[in-house]
């Protein structure tokens, strides 16, 4: 077997790639179907949120009532979620660790030829 076409740091290359891109892809989705709730463990997909209380139903026609809208039962949360995705991170945790995979095979074949 010709040992000049097999490199393993190009295997584990591939297989980090891959397997890093599609973790991204499976966390980005499951932030589609909820993204209040959903806990983000990618360093790269940034969530802001903002909250906000809005009036349910429209204020009573009574003047004497004195019930504040913002502390109205019939008050609303509503969440403005913000989801980003910080792309120069992600090229780097994604070419950092095929650099060193390639230098760490560079030197392997070197120290194995002397």
């Amino acid at each position: 077997m010709d040992s000049t076409g097999y490199s393993r740091a190009t295997h584990f290359s591939i297989v980090w790639g891959v397997t890093l891109a599609v973790l991204t892809l499976l966390e980005w989705h499951s932030l589609d179907r909820d993204p209040v709730k959903q806990e983000i463990f990618s360093p790269f997909i940034e969530r802001t949120m903002a909250v906000s209380v809005e009036e349910a139903a429209a204020p009573d026609a009574d003047p004497t009532a004195g019930i504040d809208g913002q502390a109205s039962p019939d008050a609303v949360l509503r969440y403005d979620v913000e989801i980003n995705f910080n792309g120069p991170l992600f090229l780097a945790f994604f070419f950092t660790p095929m650099l060193i995979f390639q230098g760490i095979g560079m030197a392997w074949n070197r120290l194995r030829r002397d």
